[in-house]
């Protein structure tokens, strides 16, 4: 024998009928307000879906990162220029780019107490542009574009290691 599905209206759309009922608190809820969760369906009340701290920026996170993008990108821009020149053209660019990618990581973490996201990412891509800016400084454009893959392979890593946890 079956049990008796009994069918209400929904109670946050009037005029709804529904069969559905959430899965904790047993309230009915339509198709249309539903919250699909790992256990079953459940009302927005129960689901209370929070956004994980890891990927919530105040704004002070914001400007130590957008600093340390700026700072980092300086100091790495004349280190580039001054000792890494000679890795910036071949194969050793590979490894350019993962040094850029590693140190750019290092300071957003200690600058954002270790938050993630696309704009903690792009602040560092930011900074390894200024790093590249800052080389042509140092160098004629026609060379620094060879720098270019090494920025490209920072930034690829960068976006990897901070747009997610």
């Amino acid at each position: 024998m079956s049990p008796v599905t009994t069918i209400v209206q929904c109670p946050r759309d009037p005029g709804v009928e529904t069969a559905l009922r959430c899965s904790r608190c047993e309230t009915p809820i339509c198709p249309r307000c539903l919250v699909q969760s790992p256990v079953g369906a459940r009302c927005r009340d129960c689901a209370r879906t929070l956004k994980n701290p890891i990927y919530t920026l105040e704004t002070s996170h914001i400007v130590k990162a957008a600093l340390a993008a700026v700072v980092g990108g300086v100091v790495m821009g004349l280190i580039w220029g001054f000792v890494l020149l000679p890795f910036t053209v071949g194969f050793f660019s590979i490894f350019l780019g993962a040094g850029l990618s590693w140190a750019f990581t290092k300071a957003m973490d200690f600058a954002t107490g270790r938050k993630r996201g696309p704009v903690v990412a792009w602040l560092a891509a930011g900074g390894i542009a200024i790093a590249w800016a800052m080389t042509l400084l140092f160098i004629p454009l026609g060379i620094a574009m060879y720098g270019l893959v090494a920025a490209g392979i920072g930034v690829y890593l960068c976006y990897q290691n901070l747009s997610r946890f």
